[in-house]
Formats: structure tokens, sequence, C-alpha cells
């Protein structure tokens, strides 16, 4: 079941740079950097109480990012979208959510973003001096190269 988009609308109305619209996932709020932590905890005051998911893509501008959350009492689901510069720096939410610990240390690896607030933000799956895998403008390494190591 999809939560309403005027319901949604009220929750976020104090931050002023909100848009609320169904898309292809579903009900998708898409906030600035700089309310995506205030929205997140008004959403979790409201009742989406897991974060399902956090990930993050290269749009080949910039890195937006995807919190999933959920609410069992609504039995709905709700996006959280927000983008960040390459190189960034992004808010950790793990306080709200402590199912955001590994996504966020992932994501931050992955896409090459810097991590505040996070209790460990450390790498989880590289090592230092590994680029950030899942940027657009890290080559791919060839068959040859990969043998070659």
């Amino acid at each position: 079941m999809l939560p309403a988009i005027s319901d949604i609308e009220r929750l976020l109305a104090a931050l002023p740079d909100v848009a609320v619209a169904e898309e292809l996932l579903g009900v998708v709020a898409r906030v600035s950097l700089a309310d995506a932590v205030p929205a997140l905890v008004a959403i979790k005051a409201a009742g989406y109480e897991s974060l399902v998911d956090f990930d993050g893509i290269d749009t080949g501008e910039l890195i937006e990012l995807t919190y999933r959350l959920r609410s069992y009492a609504l039995d709905t689901e709700l996006y959280v979208k927000t983008s960040v510069a390459y190189g960034g720096t992004i808010e950790s939410v793990w306080y709200e959510y402590p199912s955001a610990l590994m996504p966020e240390r992932e994501t931050a690896e992955l896409l090459g973003l810097h991590l505040a607030g996070h209790p460990n933000p450390k790498r989880l799956l590289t090592t230092d001096g590994v680029p950030p895998l899942l940027r657009k403008d890290v080559l791919i390494r060839s068959v040859e190269e990969v043998k070659a190591r």
C-alpha cells in the first residue's frame, strides 16, 4: 500500500525544499542534502520505524542517495532521496536508524563520500588507496590487468 502524498507533504511541510511524488518505486520524497536528516527524523516520528535499505548511485553528475523506509503499523513504504556532490559529506543517521551502520559505510566507501557522525567510519570492503569502485570516473580493469596482479 502506498502512503498518501498529502500526508507526507504535511509531515515534511516545515522543510523548505521538499518535493513528494509517486514515481516508479512508489512514493518518493526528494529533499536537499541539508534537510535529509531532519526529514528522516520527522518521518521516523510519524511511524516509519525501519530503515530497510540505504544506497547510492553515480548519475554522472552527482551521487543520488536513497533511503527506503517502512512502517509496519501502516503497512507502507516510503523512499527519501537526496543528492551529494562527488567527494561530499553525508551525515549518518545511525542514531535514528541503527540498521544504517553498515550500508552507510559501504555507500560512502564505494562512492567516495565522507561520513560524518558515524561511530566507525572506517573502510568496510577495501583497503586504503583503492578508488571508489562504483563511481563512473573509475576505470574498469581488463582481465589481463587483474590476472597480472
